[in-house]
């Protein structure tokens, strides 16, 4: 391995792993439950604590979605033709779907009775790499204009929603409705991360790992540096203006910390244009950043950042067991944990100080770090072919 490739793959890994500290703060808040707030477009009465320590776990999907497409980038080989379909990038999206309804449902539920069922973020990058696989012979210039009409023109679809005909109203659930669609009996789906956005970035960051491993270093950073401002600028454009990009307006008024909060307010669900701006802007301006050079502090992240798929399998597991046990701490006895009732059993009326996620974020991080360390020797080795795909 070359010091560039090493570097860029340093840069990359650092960036992945400060994303998953910010997914385990997302994720062990959850469990704090004391504000009630379940939708994040709604301002009224949140507190300014909640807010930003939500808005910086937006960070999260879209950042995933695209490091995903470019590690299918990075590992393209110049020169060699392409198949008609990619069957390794179809494998590992198949993989990620299947996670997503068993070992991911659980984690969330420790229930094999809960009747909903959750197609979450996981089962978006499946999906998308799934598309991204079947694309290998269409252009790399075709697959980027594909990838930006679905990022940024969706939105012109957002007063879309087709009720009929059954497949029609399905279909568009699954790429740009949010929807809870019945399955049998009780059960049913919710397609919690419509896949049309997610699509596009993975196109558009396969093609962004093709350009970034053909690239001196130095031209490397200055584009990447560019590109995140000119995202980051477009974004204020965007929601200063509200004549595109969101389906939800931001509603100013006379206090500048609430007209902050508004403007960053975009939706997530599916992602917005203004979503990913705002998000992915950034996130090229700390990778051109740490393209230059990776701090020693950022080693920790280095590692965590090549595990993606074992810590986001194990934190939840771990958070979930944690909540578990911090209701028993607290006097619920174990009758009133009820596993159909609630989507984690917990009971409904637990809760704890908001401030006591940091330090469930830090026991957390510590406790999986050696067996990251551990997986990352373990994936490094190739010894095992399930490695690839986890």
């Amino acid at each position: 391995m070359t010091d560039d490739t090493r570097k860029r793959a340093d840069a990359i890994d650092v960036l992945r792993g400060l994303v998953i500290v910010i997914m385990v703060l997302d994720h062990a808040r959850e469990y704090a439950r004391g504000p009630g707030v379940a939708d994040p477009m709604v301002l009224e009465g949140i507190s300014p604590l909640l807010f930003w320590m939500r808005w910086v776990t937006h960070f999260c999907a879209p950042v995933f979605t695209l490091l995903a497409g470019m590690s299918v980038g990075l590992q393209a080989r110049s020169g060699v033709p392409m198949p008609a379909w990619q069957w390794t990038t179809i494998t590992r999206g198949l993989v990620l779907i299947a996670l997503e309804f068993t070992v991911i449902q659980f984690a969330w539920t420790f229930s094999f009775v809960w009747p909903l069922r959750y197609a979450q973020v996981i089962w978006g990058i499946g999906v998308s790499l799934i598309v991204l696989g079947l694309l290998q012979r269409v252009p790399t210039q075709a697959r980027v204009v594909v990838g930006l009409l679905c990022v940024a023109g969706h939105n012109a679809l957002d007063a879309w929603h087709p009720t009929a005909p059954p497949w029609l109203h399905w279909s568009w659930a699954i790429l740009h409705d949010r929807q809870v669609m019945p399955l049998w009996g009780d059960a049913a789906v919710r397609t919690s991360y419509p896949v049309l956005p997610m699509i596009g970035l993975v196109l558009l960051g396969e093609a962004l790992g093709r350009w970034y491993r053909t690239v001196a270093p130095a031209q490397r950073a200055v584009w990447l540096m560019r590109g995140g401002a000119a995202m980051s600028a477009l974004f204020v454009v965007l929601r200063t203006t509200n004549v595109y990009g969101d389906l939800h307006v931001a509603m100013y008024g006379a206090s500048l910390a609430g007209n902050v909060m508004a403007a960053l307010n975009t939706t997530k669900y599916p992602m917005s244009l203004s979503f990913v701006l705002m998000t992915v802007g950034p996130a090229l301006l700390l990778l051109a950043l740490w393209d230059r050079r990776t701090p020693a502090w950022t080693a920790p992240l280095r590692t965590l950042g090549q595990v993606p798929m074992f810590l986001y399998l194990a934190h939840l597991y771990f958070l979930h067991a944690a909540g578990l046990l911090l209701a028993l701490a607290a006097g619920y006895p174990w009758s009133a944990f009820d596993f159909r009732a609630t989507i984690t059993g917990i009971p409904a009326e637990f809760s704890y100080p908001l401030w006591l996620t940091f330090p469930l974020v830090a026991v957390t991080l510590v406790v999986l770090y050696r067996p990251a360390q551990w997986y990352a020797r373990v994936r490094a080795s190739k010894r095992y072919p399930i490695t690839r795909y986890l």
